[in-house]
């Protein structure tokens, strides 16, 4: 996936999977989730949580309604990306894909995918690749250090619980009942700082007299936090987030046109997936998927920077004995002139 050719065949796999999943996701925002019960003979989550302003949220086959709305949006930004360098045939018919795929975000009813939709649409479409790897590179940044924001106070947590509220009451409580839990579960996790409470639900917070959890963990970073600790938060953000720093400073030193078209949607993705996971448990298959293209392709620009780097020093005339073997001076035997084979 580092090479062009399969940084490319990853976005299209993300259009025309989105395209295919649209099918049954409208069945069931017209008639309500029940594929999964179709085929499996069970329902796999909360159905009350697929239920959103008078309608259905679609969950097909995935664990939650929110993977679907995410999945879809990132087929769109994967579908904006491929218009830029497409023909005006191909682009045309991507152009039409991004409108319908935006017209079944709005039908998934995840305000949060929603806005990264809306927000990232036009950037992947109108700006350079350098200012979208930039924006990953923030928003990468913004998720490793959002534990410590969040205890400093820096979140304006007020402020955001307001602006829901305005879009949506039930959006505004969904939300406040998400940031009083994360609250409840800090508490928690500061007795364990460095290495966390382990697994088997000691993060949570229960009842003493009863040990019921009184606490639902929504987004995965206080789910890895409250279990793993800091250590463990920077061990598995660090992972994800380092292909991007690579790329971002690995960037500095390259034009826009020496940069794949692709790998900035790609890193856009990934990077917008770690804030989601500030949210929402979506540390999804296709996650890692980005950030080992993304890595892959950091990796192929330092090999690629470090032979033509040889090659033009050793052009200048100097560090002769750097040349490997095959490299060595030889007699021509047609012309006699010496040659570097």
């Amino acid at each position: 996936l580092s090479s062009e050719t399969g940084l490319k065949e990853l976005l299209w796999a993300m259009v025309i999977g989105a395209l295919i999943y649209s099918v049954p996701s409208l069945i069931e925002i017209r008639i309500s989730p029940q594929i999964n019960i179709w085929v499996y003979g069970f329902f796999q989550h909360d159905f009350n949580q697929m239920m959103r302003q008078g309608g259905f949220r679609p969950i097909v086959f995935l664990p939650h309604a929110l993977w679907l709305a995410f999945f879809v949006m990132s087929a769109v930004l994967a579908a904006a990306s491929l218009s830029r360098s497409s023909g005006p045939g191909l682009k045309n018919r991507l152009l039409a894909a991004i409108a319908y795929l935006m017209v079944l975000l709005f039908l998934c009813k995840s305000l949060a995918s929603m806005m990264y939709g809306i927000v990232l649409l036009p950037v992947v479409l109108l700006t350079s690749y350098k200012v979208q790897i930039k924006i990953a590179v923030a928003f990468a940044t913004v998720a490793i250090i959002y534990p410590m924001l969040r205890n400093a106070g820096v979140i304006p947590v007020d402020d955001i619980l307001a602006k829901a509220t305005e879009f949506s009451a039930e959006r505004g409580r969904s939300l406040e009942f998400r940031l009083n839990n994360e609250e409840l579960l800090l508490e928690r996790a500061a007795e364990k700082p460095w290495f966390g409470w382990g697994g088997w639900g000691r993060g949570l917070v229960r009842d003493a007299s009863t040990g019921r959890i009184d606490t639902i963990p929504d987004g995965r970073w206080i789910i890895v936090f409250g279990a793993a600790g800091w250590v463990g938060y920077i061990a598995e953000m660090g992972l994800l987030a380092t292909p991007l720093i690579l790329l971002g400073r690995r960037m500095r030193a390259l034009t826009n046109s020496e940069l794949s078209p692709y790998v900035a949607a790609i890193a856009l993705i990934l990077a917008v997936n770690m804030v989601d996971m500030l949210l929402n448990a979506t540390l999804i298959p296709f996650t890692w998927l980005c950030a080992g293209a993304v890595l892959g392709y950091v990796e192929r620009l330092q090999k690629s920077t470090s032979h033509s780097g040889r090659r033009a020093t050793f052009g200048g005339g100097t560090m002769m004995g750097d040349r490997s073997p095959s490299e060595s001076p030889t007699e021509n035997p047609k012309d006699g002139r010496r040659t570097i084979l």
